[in-house]
This record gives structure tokens, sequence and C-alpha cells, in this order.
């Protein structure tokens, strides 16, 4: 164990993961049968359980926002925040009605209904590459190897045992009850190491004062640019499966857009809240601790027990991802790609598909490290490709491109591929250039071409 922590903080990690582990198995307990009811929670998820699953799920790249801040300043809010509030607020506007009334159960099984198997494959395959829940598994494998000095391949054991512990007894209605006390004990954690803060180093006026000036600047050192690239970016919501997933779930189309704004509301709060640690964290230690200065923040300001939630915060920010992701995946190999033999998808397949999904997650963590960032560059490329085929899908105007669709899904991610080779040989460095960008400008101009020749066919 760290040097820092003492046997009462590990008591209250340790009982704050309990605490998880145990309102997941209590959350699957009355769980129906059915593929459907494993999935989407017999589509019933109240007010609460829905926002508490979905502030919860959105965070797990927590230590790379605090890193954010140390770089970059309050810019951060412009960049990890407000894209994906206005985008997550279009979502609950446009989409969230649209997609609890359909039947389908996942992004792969949308895209099948309307558009057919060839183009639900591709979009699968894409699907599972963004899903694979291998960063989480790392990060959260890390952490742990941080705290308790054990080998990296027993802390990816660890970790992701914990996530397949519950998930599997009752799919996402499991995952979502522990993300209720994951949301608290997130929320818990931050706030008390804010609160350690001001006592110790004065309040966030005081803090925004000491500054340097270009971190609390607006485009401060970043520019810009990039700040409107992260809108771009920030387009991966209208894509994200555990956002998809738990719109559809929802009791109503009500309680999904209610509940997505509320997330929202308690999203800025949250992202107020990981500002201020990377402010304190950079006021207090420095830039020698990068990603970790949360950590080590909590470490060096927290009393005992207190610093225990702290930590417990952190993970459970990082395990929420994780299980969500787990289960996405699982939905894709089990249901959606049938990679598991059983005849018609069942839920034994979607439970060997988190098994799946866990370890190959896993195998990549340890194996190789180093190219986790490629998993999040999978978006760049899944993003272009499924963007417009799945918005289209919910309008009439899907029959338009259908005869074109495996165009409209490929060529975006091949021209998304071809612009990343081209940056990664320093061919094209423009920050502009960026390959989700490109790929989306391909997509709107296949679907220009295709909409075109409908209407001089129409006219005709």
């Amino acid at each position: 164990m760290h040097e820092s922590l003492t046997i009462v903080d590990g008591l209250t990690i340790a009982l704050s993961l309990l605490a998880v582990v145990a309102a997941g198995i209590w959350g699957g307990r009355s769980q129906r049968q059915g593929t459907s009811n494993y999935i989407l929670a017999g589509r019933s998820l109240t007010l609460p359980v829905f926002v508490g699953s979905l502030v919860a799920t959105w965070y797990g790249s927590v230590l790379g926002a605090t890193e954010f801040v140390i770089n970059y300043g309050v810019v951060f809010l412009l960049c990890f925040g407000l894209p994906y509030y206005v985008i997550a607020l279009m979502y609950a506007q446009w989409l969230a009605k649209r997609i609890r009334q359909s039947q389908a159960v996942s992004i792969p099984d949308q895209i099948r209904t309307v558009y057919g198997d060839n183009a639900a494959r591709i979009v699968a395959v894409l699907m599972l590459v963004i899903t694979i829940p291998a960063s989480y598994q790392l990060s959260l494998a890390l952490i742990t190897q941080t705290f308790t000095g054990f080998s990296l391949g027993l802390c990816l054991l660890l970790s992701s045992g914990l996530a397949f512990m519950y998930v599997i007894k009752g799919g996402l209605r499991s995952d979502a009850y522990a993300n209720i006390v994951q949301a608290t004990i997130m929320f818990a954690g931050y706030g008390a190491c804010i609160a350690a803060c001001v006592v110790v180093l004065g309040t966030p006026f005081e803090l925004l004062s000491d500054t340097p000036a270009p971190l609390r600047s607006i485009p401060g050192q970043l520019g810009w640019t990039p700040i409107i690239v992260w809108f771009v970016i920030a387009l991966q919501t209208f894509i994200d499966p555990n956002f998809h997933v738990r719109t559809a779930a929802a009791a109503d189309a009500g309680i999904a857009r209610r509940g997505i704004v509320v997330s929202v509301a308690l999203w800025i709060v949250f992202d107020v809240l990981q500002l201020l640690v990377g402010l304190y964290a950079l006021s207090y230690l420095g830039l020698s601790h990068g990603a970790q200065s949360g950590i080590y923040l909590g470490l060096e300001i927290l009393p005992s027990v207190w610093r225990g939630l702290f930590l417990a915060g952190i993970i459970a920010a990082v395990m929420s991802a994780l299980d969500g992701y787990a289960l996405v995946s699982g939905t894709i190999i089990g249901h959606d790609l049938r990679m598991i033999r059983t005849g018609e998808p069942s839920v034994f397949a979607v439970r060997m598909g988190v098994f799946i999904a866990l370890v190959i997650g896993g195998a990549i963590a340890y194996l190789m490290p180093s190219v986790i960032d490629l998993i999040y560059n999978a978006a760049s490329i899944a993003v272009p490709a499924v963007l417009a085929p799945l918005l289209l899908s919910f309008s009439r105007y899907a029959s338009y491109v259908r005869s074109r669709i495996v165009l409209l899904v490929s060529l975006p991610a091949v021209a998304s591929i071809g612009t990343m080779m081209l940056r990664g040989s320093g061919q094209v460095v423009h920050v502009l250039a960026e390959p989700m960008l490109i790929g989306i400008l391909v997509s709107c101009f296949i679907l220009l071409i295709v909409l075109r020749s409908h209407v001089r066919n129409s006219t005709a």
C-alpha cells in the first residue's frame, strides 16, 4: 500500500467498492428473462436511476482531465465540457424520443433494422473497436498498482473481475444500480478534496488569482482552432453506445429527455470540481506528477478516511466507464455480431460476450499498453462512418440512402484512416486536418451526391 495511505483509507476504499458490487448484484435480483430485458433493463429505468447511470458512465478519463487542466487551465471547460453539453442537449431534443420508441436494442441493431445486415456488420465492427474497455482496464489497473504495489497483470485481473462480478448478474439493470453508488462516491470524494483544499490552500477565488494568466484566460495557450476541433470530437456523443442504450432503456421518452438535461447540469458541477482539483494540484505540486497530480493532491491534503473516499471517487469514475463499455461490447459480440453460436441471440451469448470483451481488453492493456491511444483514435474512424446513417435512420430520408449505405459507412472511415496516416507521416500537420473532421466532410459530400441524385430522379 502507498506510504501515505492508512489501514482506514484502505478500508474506506474497500467498503466503497463493496457497496458498488452489492448495488449491482441487488439491482439484478429481479431481472426478467429475455435478451432485451438483459440489455435494456426491461426499458424501465426511472429518472433517478437513468440520471445516476448516465452521469457515472460519462467519466472514465478523470486522470486525463486533470492533466489537461494543468497544461491549459480553465479552457478545459470549453473543450471537455461545453461541446458535450451542447451535443447532449441536442440529443435530448432530437434523438431521445426516437431512440426510445425504436425496437432496436443497440446501434448496430438500429442500423440492421433500417439498412440491412451488411451495413450492420460494418457498424458493429467499428463500434466494437471503440467499446472494448482496454483503456479503462489499464487506467484502473495502474491506479490499483499505485496503491497496492501488485503486478500489472494481477491488478488487471482484480479490476476486470470486479466489473464482471455484477454486470454479469443483471446486465444493464445491475450496471445502472452500481452506477448510482459510483456517482455518489465520485461527487462525495471530489467534494471532500475541494473542501480540504479550501481550508489548507485558500478559496477558489484566491486560487484563480494566483493561477498564471495564460491558464485563466480564454482561449489561453490552446487557441481557438483546437477548441473548435473539440466541438467536432464531441459529435461522438451521438453514437456513444452507453448514451444510446440508456436512452433506449428509459421508462418513457419523457424520462430520457429530462434525464439528459439533469445529467448535463450534474456534469457541469463535476467538471467544475475537476477543474478546481487540477488547479489546486498545479498550485500545490507543480508539474511534476502529470496526470496523477490529482491523486497526489488527495494524498497530501486530505485526512484519513476522506483520503480514501477521494481515491474511491477516482476509482468509481474509471470503473463506471469500464463496466458500461464491457456491457455494450458484450452486446455487440453476443447479440449484434452473434459470435457466440447459440442460435438466436441469448442472454448467455451476451454474458459470454462481456467475458470475451474483458479478456480481449485485458490482453491489449497488458501486452500493448502503448497502443491504448489507438482505441481512442478509433472514434475518429467510427464517428464519420456511423453518424449520418444513424441520424438518418430515424427519419424518412433513410430510404434515400439505403441503396448506397455501404459506401456511406465505408468511405468516411477510409478517409479518416488516410488522414490519420498522413498526419502520422508528417505530410499533413494543420490542426484542422483532424481525421474525424475529414471523415465527416466526406460523409456530407456523399450525402449531397445521393440526395441530389434522388431529387433529380424524382423530378425526371
